[in-house]
């Protein structure tokens, strides 16, 4: 990866005020140098450094700030090794020898500038050979890169830095993740610029972004599954982060990753390889509320050549939270072997299982009648102790790379997991009558049996070819997926009756037979979704400066559900089915390259998400829902990469959603009905912005309205309230200088608007008003193997609610003020 002087970089303002932040994430990078300038006179002058050891990349970057130097590097040579440090005075040429000393790897002077080279005893072995002079910018490995941005995305096909990307990407890189302590994909998505994170009552967390909420959309190496379309708990299934290397996260319409696509976005999860040299990593940490963690990582090459490498992660956490009653313990054990069949084809596999086992508080907190806050103390759980939850989960990976030629490659992968649940819970559901000092709420019980399994396997052909003086890029591929959800579940009221104001959590637990013989919904119930497609994207290069991206995905789908619908006993069979075929989603883009920082892009994308499982009154199975997106924005790039920003402005029409039919008695139907749209603008800087300070900023403008609606009173109201208007997240990280140069500060928030939900009851709106949280952290290097960590969450203690729901239950508060210390050690 290139390294940039320090010197030529000039000190990046911020302003906390929402508009002139706005436009500063805008026009930041037009005010940053952008000239990186050779020092060779001072080349065989000696100076003092002090870097620790560590990632050869960091130590790379580092020595280069400090020596004053361009640096060009291959990734592919620096990804995964480690560097002994540099302590004393050197030249520059006997300080590179140091620092790549055990690396395989020599410097190699071009001109005034410096270039790594394989030393030729380690040529054969890594098959790269001294041809590594100009480097090809930051890879899409985050893993030791120190940045919190990325050189490419591998959310669509292929690998394309986040300026050729015609849609908005955000990469929680892993130096984010540790950084934040963001160990679940909820924590990610919280920290995420432009999402929306909303509690489910019955446990998890649903996902929304420009004003739509994300289902089913998540790829694991790129193979796209269904979880989460049909998940017992929302969509934040168990996933812990300690598996992955980054997390890329997609805003608008995702059509184009599996067929039946929403209009979200999409996720893809990008899992930790085998290294080629070992590495050992061991973490432990302790928090706020009995917060406990522990993590070994572990990973090198297997044989004497390195073409066998290994990786292996394990992770123990247990936790108590802010509020009463409710526990959790995770295990997380990984493993993975990468193999090269040949020099130039690669197998690998992986293998992960997720253990939670957990005593949930759900529901959240009533509010009295007219919709008022109860104002309980944040630490109040209004469920009983016996509540449990158990969770595991497998997930198997493989994949195969082989170049067909010197422009032509194949990538096939695949991607099987299984998740099964065991729950019981119950939490009170009603309302609190206006001045009275106790209540008699009634109380839902629920027991869930889940099981679902999920595979699929994604292949394609990437490669570039010339035409009329230019060169151009096609990607032709299949993909197929298969979900299989065998549930069974019932909801009934207890006996016994709860006082909001005076929490009892030992009421008596009920046998499971009292929840099918009394419930008010529940029984058996088996989905299974197919689907399968073909798809293909060319990237046409019309002209020097400006590229044509457009593609398609014709699609065959296929969903059935059986259940029995059981009240107070009494069950009754249901089927439903919905077939689509050959149904096309096509994407089209169009980027200009201003300069050599600049891009400006348009794109189109269909969207087309089935609704087959649902009935109309009639009988009939729902109309697919349907819309476009439309996007255009500005992209720049700097520094090779090691600075991204954007600014977008987006719209998205939605047609034919599922609404309940208000003919239907009993509230089973539904209707396809009205259009929606949500419209708004997106501004995000991501990486070093200047020397040793890493940023991640993103401020998201959303307006939904219901254009057309089954009710006429809804027409020109709020499409999704409790998406806010304004949303702003922050968080940056800075390495320090001269006597404190062992420490890091890292500081931020997230800051939204105001948010409310229309209660169905009572018609009022249940609100929260606008809201910031800080968040702070500071880092010590106490030799080159120990490192210690505090991280501090809610820093000024805001009393807030995360989710804001009716009158009855769902309404969530947020963390207090906690802090967790880290201690690490590398070697």
């Amino acid at each position: 990866m290139p390294y940039l002087p320090a010197s030529q970089c000039s000190t990046l303002s911020l302003s906390i005020s929402r508009a002139l932040l706005t436009g500063l994430l805008v026009t930041s990078p037009l005010l940053i140098a952008a000239s990186a300038q050779a020092q060779s006179a001072a080349t065989e002058q000696t100076r003092a450094y002090a870097i620790p050891a560590g990632d050869l990349d960091g130590a790379l970057n580092r020595f280069a700030s400090d020596a004053d130097i361009l640096l060009s590097v291959d990734s592919r040579l620096t990804t995964g090794k480690r560097s002994p440090g540099l302590n004393g005075s050197y030249s520059v040429d006997a300080g590179l020898a140091r620092l790549l000393a055990g690396t395989g790897l020599r410097p190699l002077k071009a001109g005034n500038n410096y270039a790594l080279e394989v030393e030729q005893d380690n040529a054969s072995s890594l098959e790269l050979g001294a041809t590594s002079i100009n480097a090809s910018g930051m890879g899409d490995i985050t893993e030791g890169s120190g940045s919190y941005t990325t050189g490419a995305v591998t959310i669509g096909k292929g690998q394309h830095s986040l300026r050729e990307t015609p849609q908005s990407v955000t990469v929680m890189t892993r130096k984010m993740l540790d950084d934040q302590r963001l160990n679940t994909i909820e924590q990610v998505m919280e920290k995420t610029p432009g999402i929306t994170v909303y509690d489910s009552p019955m446990g998890g967390k649903y996902f929304y972004s420009r004003g739509f909420r994300m289902t089913g959309q998540y790829q694991y190496d790129g193979v796209p599954l269904d979880i989460g379309s049909s998940y017992a708990q929302a969509d934040s299934f168990s996933s812990d982060m300690a598996i992955y290397d980054r997390v890329e996260v997609l805003r608008g319409a995702a059509g184009m990753m599996k067929g039946a696509g929403g209009t979200a976005g999409g996720v893809n999860f990008v899992r930790k390889r085998g290294q080629y040299t070992p590495h050992t990593q061991l973490s432990l940490s302790a928090g706020t509320w009995d917060n406990y963690r522990a993590q070994v990582d572990t990973g090198g090459p297997l044989n004497e050549a390195g073409t066998l490498r290994g990786r292996a992660v394990a992770t123990q956490q247990s936790r108590h939270y802010f509020y009463d009653v409710a526990k959790r313990k995770d295990q997380v054990y990984y493993g993975a072997v990468d193999f090269d069949l040949s020099a130039d084809t690669t197998f690998g596999l992986g293998v992960a299982y997720e253990d939670l086992d957990a005593t949930p508080c759900w529901g959240g907190m009533p509010r009295y009648a007219d919709g008022n806050d109860l104002k309980l103390s944040r630490s109040t759980c209004l469920n009983p102790a016996w509540n449990n939850q158990r969770s595991k989960r497998t997930t198997l990976f493989g994949d195969l790379k082989h170049p067909l030629n010197d422009n032509w490659a194949l990538k096939v992968a695949g991607v099987w997991s299984r998740n099964t649940q065991d729950m019981e819970y119950a939490f009170p559901s009603g309302s609190v009558p206006v001045g009275t000092s106790s209540s008699n709420t009634l109380v839902l019980g629920s027991i869930y049996d889940y099981d679902q399994v999920d595979y699929g396997l994604d292949a394609y052909v990437d490669g570039t070819f010339d035409a009329l003086g230019q060169q151009h890029e096609l990607v032709v591929g299949a993909n197929t997926s298969r979900s299989h959800k065998d549930d069974f579940f019932a909801v009934a009221a207890l006996p016994q009756r709860q006082n909001v104001l005076d929490p009892d959590h030992h009421l008596p637990q009920p046998d499971e037979s009292y929840y099918l013989a009394n419930a008010s919904r529940g029984g058996p119930l088996d989905i299974r979704i197919k689907q399968y497609g073909v798809y293909s994207t060319a990237r046409l290069k019309l002209a020097e400066p400006l590229t044509l991206v457009f593609g398609g995905r014709v699609s065959w789908y296929k969903s059935e559900t059986d259940s029995i619908a059981y009240f107070r006993g009494v069950g009754t069979p249901a089927n439903s089915q919905t077939t689509e075929t050959g149904q096309v989603t096509p994407f089209a883009g169009l980027l200009l390259d201003l300069n050599d920082n600049l891009t400006a892009y348009a794109s189109y994308t269909d969207i087309f998400t089935p609704q087959g499982n649902l009935k109309t009154i009639d009988g009939s199975t729902l109309k697919p829902l349907i819309g476009k997106s439309y996007e255009l924005g500005i992209k720049s790039e700097w520094y090779e990469g090691r600075l991204n920003s954007s600014f977008s402005l987006f719209r998205t029409l939605q047609e034919d959603a599922a609404q309940t039919d208000p003919n239907c008695a009993d509230g089973s139907c539904s209707q396809n009905s009205g259009k929606v749209r949500a419209q708004g603008f997106e501004a995000e800087i991501s990486g070093e912005v200047i020397d040793r300070l890493q940023l991640l900023a993103g401020y998201t403008y959303t307006q939904t309205k219901v254009l057309e609606d089954a009710d006429p009173n809804q027409n020109g109201v709020s499409y999704n309230s409790y998406v806010p208007r304004h949303l702003l997240r922050v968080w940056a990280d800075y390495s320090l200088n001269g006597p404190l140069e062992r420490f890091t500060v890292g500081a931020g928030f997230n800051a939204q608007s105001d948010n409310y939900r229309t209660s169905p009851i009572s018609g009022n709106n249940i609100s929260q008003a606008g809201y910031t949280i800080w968040n702070g952290r500071i880092g010590y290097r106490v030799d080159d193997t120990w490192s210690l960590a505090l991280n501090g969450n809610n820093l000024f203690d805001k009393r807030y609610y995360t989710t804001v729901g009716t009158e009855g239950f769902g309404n969530f508060y947020g963390e207090p003020r906690n802090f967790m210390l880290s201690v690490k050690a590398d070697f």
